[in-house]
């Protein structure tokens, strides 16, 4: 955007318009590509089990929404001060309408609460495209899909896209109990039912996984989400399952080691610089400070939006989004370092 190289009076302004002298007289704001936010309207608010919300969201103009894949989610601005990001619950092959489901977390930092407050039918939000960093596999086995409460939501999408594609799956759905769970209604309407099993522990079907996931075929791929120890619990079952295709996602950064930051050094392969990342300091905030379009949502290692090439190096991961095999070339920035003190990352910059 251009800058004005002086300003005009009021009366200059009109007495130029007047006479047809409009060059000039207005910023011309203009985005290179899409924009990157999408204003979007709250059709429907439903509450579906105590603390916890169904929300759907809709374009302002009824247009359809842009394209999307099972696995993927969106980022919200529920207030200057929090960007919260939820996992799409409903049809990819229904662009009339995003579903999230938010649970309130009455202990958490405040933006669920805040989020349950004000987000009314009716209101008018900002959020971003989909993102999609847990995408269902291309393979020819069989998927196992295993939610853990709130968790069932990305599973609930993968189950859509897999059932129009005509490919394997089963979905276990791990609940305490009935009253407190959410989705069920919805669940009981699915076209999919039979590839259902909803696990409840105050009726004593708690799903036995290490049975479930006990011999898996060798092009099957097993996905979770779900509270911290409940993905630990699907991810020790599935010890049968190549690294490549076990997939999990978080909501909330784990229980994570006591790292010692310490300074280490970047270069830049195509631009040239080699930078100094000091103790105190991220490579995704260095990199920024040099001028590079480096994305910082959420600064813990589980959106995956800095992510950046490695072409050189050993690296410390802290990061919970990259696959193993992401980790030999790649580096959630925000997070990660260089593996021992003054250590030296080349990247792909």
């Amino acid at each position: 955007i251009e800058a004005y190289q002086a300003m005009i009076t009021a009366d200059a302004y009109k007495l130029r318009l007047a006479k047809g002298e409009t060059d000039g007289l207005a910023h011309a704001y203009n985005i290179d590509g899409d924009a990157p936010v999408l204003p979007v309207v709250i059709s429907k608010v439903e509450d579906i089990a105590p603390g916890l919300t169904r929300y759907e969201l809709s374009d302002p103009a009824g247009k359809p929404l842009p394209e999307w894949t099972a696995g993927a989610h969106i980022d919200i601005v529920v207030a200057p001060e929090f960007l919260r990001q939820y996992s799409l619950a409903g049809d990819p092959a229904d662009r009339s309408k995003y579903v999230i489901g938010v649970l309130r977390e009455d202990a958490g930092k405040g933006g669920s609460v805040l989020l349950h407050r004000i987000f009314s039918e009716g209101r008018k939000i900002f959020i971003s495209k989909p993102i999609n960093h847990f995408p269902v596999a291309q393979t020819t086995g069989k998927h196992w899909l295993m939610g853990g409460g709130i968790g069932v939501t990305p599973m609930i999408a993968m189950a859509h896209e897999l059932h129009a594609q005509d490919r394997e799956f089963a979905l276990h759905y791990s609940i305490s109990t009935r009253a407190g769970a959410g989705f069920l209604a919805e669940l009981e309407t699915v076209p999919w039912r039979d590839c259902l099993t909803i696990h409840c522990s105050d009726e004593g079907t708690r799903a036995d996984l290490p049975a479930l996931l006990a011999q898996p075929g060798p092009a099957d791929h097993v996905y979770t989400c779900g509270p911290d120890l409940y993905m630990q619990a699907v991810m020790d079952a599935a010890g049968a399952f190549d690294e490549e295709a076990r997939h999990l996602e978080y909501f909330n950064v784990p229980e994570a080691p006591e790292y010692e930051n310490h300074p280490f050094t970047i270069h830049l392969e195509r631009d040239g610089r080699t930078l100094e990342v000091p103790a105190e300091q991220s490579a995704a905030e260095v990199l920024q400070s040099a001028g590079f379009k480096i994305d910082i949502k959420c600064s813990d290692g589980i959106c995956g939006v800095c992510k950046c090439g490695v072409l050189q190096g050993e690296v410390e991961h802290r990061d919970y989004v990259l696959s193993k095999a992401q980790r030999r070339d790649q580096i959630i920035t925000c997070q990660s370092r260089a593996a021992e003190p003054g250590g030296r990352l080349v990247l792909d910059l």
